[in-house]
């Protein structure tokens, strides 16, 4: 009797192990990467930074440096829109930048103004006039390897702004997609 107990338990054992066995899936997926060539964003040496000139501390409308350097308004005489040059493989390329750049001052009384910047780009250096706008988060592609950004903004009417030089930050990302 104990012979066949053990052997009706040991059966059992052996036909539940089967039944986990069945329960258990397996499934594969493949795995991949492309290599692309390095991404690169210089500022270009004569287009170098984002300046919208001498102000008048009433102007009286909003200070609009264009991206595409076609129609300023209310800036001083001396501008200049900042050219931004990505390298890298024909492949798009996602552009991200601030909202907005605070300008401060450094005198004794500290002030700050809002520009908000205004970004266009094409796949030709030579083509700034006719670049298309270009929204945080947006993709572009490399064309021949390049691509270019213009960057320019707008600050809001100045009515009583403090005297002074003021100075910021704009920051700007690309990341291939």
């Amino acid at each position: 009797m104990k012979t066949i107990l053990k052997s009706v338990l040991t059966l059992g054992l052996v036909a539940g192990l089967g039944f986990a066995a069945n329960a258990q899936k397996a499934a594969t997926a493949d795995a991949s990467a492309t290599v692309l060539a390095d991404l690169t964003i210089t500022l270009d040496v004569t287009q170098d930074e984002i300046a919208f000139g001498n102000l008048s501390a009433n102007t009286p409308g909003a200070i609009v440096l264009d991206a595409n350097g076609i129609t300023n308004s209310n800036t001083g005489s001396v501008t200049n829109v900042a050219r931004f040059d990505l390298g890298g493989a024909n492949s798009a390329v996602t552009v991200s930048y601030d909202a907005t750049v605070t300008l401060s001052n450094t005198d004794i009384t500290p002030a700050t103004m809002t520009m908000t910047p205004e970004v266009v780009g094409s796949a030709a250096a030579t083509n700034q006039e006719t670049a298309t706008a270009v929204a945080s988060g947006t993709t572009v592609t490399l064309v021949a390897n390049e691509y270019f950004l213009w960057v320019g903004g707008t600050i809001p009417a100045l009515l009583g702004q403090a005297t002074g030089t003021y100075t910021g930050i704009f920051n700007i990302e690309v990341e291939y997609n």
